[in-house]
C-alpha cells in the first residue's frame, strides 16, 4: 500500500469517498479554483527553477503552465488570468527581498512504515543564513491561516516528518505562503507528536489495505460527491440506504 498525504486526508474525511476516487475511478471535475491553483503551483515551479529571476520570465512561466480546463467561458478564465499576474507579481517582489537559500522545488520523499510506502511531495525547502531549514508549502486560497493553524496542520505535519524521515532533514520552521493573498505564516516546528501521526498514518494505510471502506456522512456537506453518492446525507435531503 502507498499512501500519499491526499489519499491520507480523504480517507480520513470518508473511507468511502477514498473508494469512490482510488478505487473506483470517480474525478472531481476542474473548477475555477482548483484551476488557478494548480495553474499558480506548476508557474512558482518553472519559474523557481529557472536561472532568469526577471518578471517577464515569471510571466512566461504563467503562460506557459496556465490550465484552462474548469472555467465556464473566456471571460471568466481571463478575470483569474489577471488574478494570477498580480499576485504573482507580488510573490517575486517578496521573493527578491528574503535572504534564503532555495534547497529543493517540489522535492518527493519516499519512506516505509511497515509493509507500506508513504510518499509525498513538498512544495519547497529553503535554508535560512543560520543553517536551518524552512519547509513551505504554497496556498492558493483569499484566506490566511493563524498561526495556531500552521501549527497543527496535518499536511504540514505530514511533510516534516516525510522530510526527516526520507530526506535526514530535521525542519525548525513551518510556513504557509498564501500567494494569491500575499501574505506568509511561519511558526516555529515541534516534533513532539511525529511518531502518533506516523502511526495513524500506518492504521489508515492498514484500514485502506484491509478494503475498510464504511461512510463518515460527517462530511458529506462538503463532499464533491453529496449529491449522487449512495450514503449522502445532502442527497435530496436525507441519507440513502
Amino acid at each position: 500500500m502507498e499512501i500519499s498525504y491526499t489519499r491520507y486526508r480523504i480517507y480520513r474525511e470518508c473511507p468511502w469517498k477514498y473508494k469512490l476516487i482510488f478505487r473506483d475511478g470517480r474525478r472531481i471535475p476542474m473548477n475555477p479554483k482548483s484551476s488557478f491553483g494548480l495553474s499558480l503551483h506548476r508557474a512558482l515551479e518553472t519559474w523557481l527553477r529557472s536561472k532568469d529571476d526577471s518578471l517577464d520570465a515569471l510571466h512566461e512561466a504563467l503562460r506557459s503552465r496556465w490550465i484552462s480546463d474548469g472555467y465556464p467561458d473566456e471571460g471568466v478564465e481571463a478575470r483569474w488570468y489577471a488574478k494570477a499576474e498580480r499576485a504573482l507579481t507580488r510573490f517575486r517582489e517578496d521573493e527578491l527581498a528574503r535572504r534564503v537559500r532555495v534547497i529543493a522545488i517540489e522535492k518527493e520523499f519516499v519512506w516505509e512504515r511497515g509493509a507500506h510506502t508513504v510518499r509525498g511531495m513538498i512544495d519547497r525547502i529553503d535554508q535560512a543564513p543560520d543553517g536551518t531549514y524552512e519547509l513551505i508549502d504554497y496556498k492558493t486560497g483569499p484566506g490566511v491561516p493563524t498561526t495556531a493553524q500552521v501549527s497543527g496542520d496535518p499536511q504540514m505535519r505530514f511533510y516534516a516528518l516525510g522530510a526527516k524521515r526520507a530526506l535526514g532533514l530535521s525542519a525548525a520552521t513551518l510556513t504557509m505562503d498564501c500567494v494569491a493573498a500575499g501574505e506568509r505564516v511561519s511558526v516555529p516546528y515541534s516534533p513532539v507528536e511525529e511518531e502518533k501521526l506516523a502511526a495513524e498514518i500506518g492504521a489508515a494505510a492498514d484500514a485502506i489495505d484491509a478494503g475498510k471502506f464504511e461512510p463518515d456522512t460527517a462530511y458529506c456537506k462538503r463532499c464533491d460527491f453529496r449529491n449522487d453518492c449512495a450514503h449522502s446525507t445532502e442527497r435530496g435531503g436525507s441519507a440513502a440506504a
